[in-house]
């Protein structure tokens, strides 16, 4: 059973559940800046920015993950926490943070060298894109924009930044 400070937690992608159980805070970037989800948090509904989401645990452990972007959702409805905290029911007032990401990684699994081949790869593509001026090339700069993003906050978390090229 959940005590008064702790409450459900999940992050969810299209491909998996990367977290789904109990925590005693969820801490993540929106655009407004950093947010700190715990117990009784209000409900919101907001964005999340590229960066690392950090939640703690009851065991003083912490899950840590590459997250590029998301929405999150904080419900305090009664039993919103049933089914992934234990002893929770639907007349229980619990509090469930819900954070839906595209594309997110445990920090713990990325692969350094995988995410610098990649940003070498979308920085290659930006440059050869550079002197085209049509709408097909656009939309592969925004798609070698993006990817690059992605490899840089990859090394970044991964602490693994290497000089550009």
């Amino acid at each position: 059973m959940a005590d008064e400070h702790t409450f459900a937690a999940e992050l969810v992608t299209p491909e998996a559940a990367l977290f789904a159980g109990e925590a005693t805070a969820l801490i993540c970037r929106t655009s407004d800046g950093d947010l700190t989800i715990l117990s009784g948090h209000t409900q919101l509904v907001g964005d999340v920015v590229a960066g690392v989401v950090r939640i703690e645990q009851p065991d003083g452990t912490t899950a840590a993950f590459c997250v590029h972007g998301g929405f999150l959702q904080v419900d305090t409805s009664p039993g919103a926490a049933e089914g992934l905290v234990e002893g929770v029911t639907s007349a229980d007032r619990t509090t469930r943070a819900t954070l839906l990401a595209g594309v997110a990684e445990p920090v713990g699994a990325i692969d350094a060298e995988r995410a610098l081949a990649a940003r070498d790869a979308a920085s290659a593509a930006i440059a050869a894109l550079t002197s085209r001026d049509d709408e097909d090339a656009r939309l592969e700069r925004e798609h070698a924009e993006r990817a690059l993003a992605r490899a840089e906050l990859r090394l970044e978390v991964a602490g693994a930044a290497a000089p550009t090229h």
